[in-house]
């Protein structure tokens, strides 16, 4: 086959391709790499399949958030990339990400995407829960003394990296001020990063959940205000 016209303008003469076939050598590692790329994405499906995500939720990526819907939005992602580039010094140390806004601005969108991104790229163990879903799990047990979620709460306690949506949807009482306390403490003494998603400012968590709580959230996440306008109203509106 001869070389198409750019390539004869600029080696000055015309020429043809050659098709050599693949060494043994060459075929060898071409089957590791795609061996090496099956098993990748083989983990990364069994991570995801474990992790607690809807089906919607498995589709959130950094790619599929439009932070022009808004300056806080463009700010956010700043922050998200950011924090993704440390991510090892971030794993170190137990930081995490605190999204916060008002219902429908695109804090779990990013939140999630965050957590797509670090078990896509990273392998990162990671589990996404509700606050209700959590509370409500744990009411279950009282009213049914049978059932045992021990082995549930410890991976929500230890996962290597847990997502916690809608933090302060629940009404607080003291039981719900100690649950989620035990919780936060725990990740907060063993260093382990949790992003959080909430209603609730700085300014009010402590009411909310209680001064012992406030601190460890504060000391161990950075805030990402997503506050501003309705994010799917937004995409709709741009659409139009």
């Amino acid at each position: 086959m001869e070389f198409p016209p750019a390539l004869q303008k600029k080696y000055g003469r015309g020429g043809e391709w050659y098709y050599h076939p693949c060494t043994p050598e060459c075929e060898a590692k071409n089957d590791t790499r795609e061996w090496e790329l099956m098993r990748r994405n083989a983990r990364v499906g069994a991570l995801k399949e474990r992790s607690g995500l809807s089906k919607r939720m498995k589709g959130y990526t950094l790619t599929s958030f439009k932070p022009y819907v808004s300056p806080a939005a463009a700010r956010a992602m700043e922050k998200v990339q950011e924090y993704l580039k440390d991510w090892e010094e971030n794993r170190r140390t137990g930081h995490g990400l605190y999204f916060v806004g008002d219902v429908g601005t695109g804090k779990t969108h990013l939140a999630v995407a965050v957590m797509n991104e670090l078990m896509t790229r990273k392998r990162v163990p990671s589990l996404f829960v509700t606050v209700p879903e959590l509370l409500d799990n744990m009411r279950g047990t009282y009213n049914n003394p049978g059932r045992d979620i021990d082995e549930w709460m410890d991976s929500v306690k230890n996962a290597d990296l847990l997502l916690l949506d809608d933090l302060g949807a629940e009404r607080a009482n003291d039981w719900v001020r100690e649950r989620i306390f035990v919780i936060v403490n725990h990740r907060y003494r063993e260093e382990l990063p949790t992003i959080f998603t909430s209603n609730t400012g700085p300014k009010d968590l402590a009411a909310q959940l209680g001064e012992r709580t406030a601190s460890r959230i504060i000391s161990m996440c950075d805030w990402i205000s997503l506050e501003g306008e309705d994010y799917r109203e937004a995409e709709v509106r741009r659409g139009l």
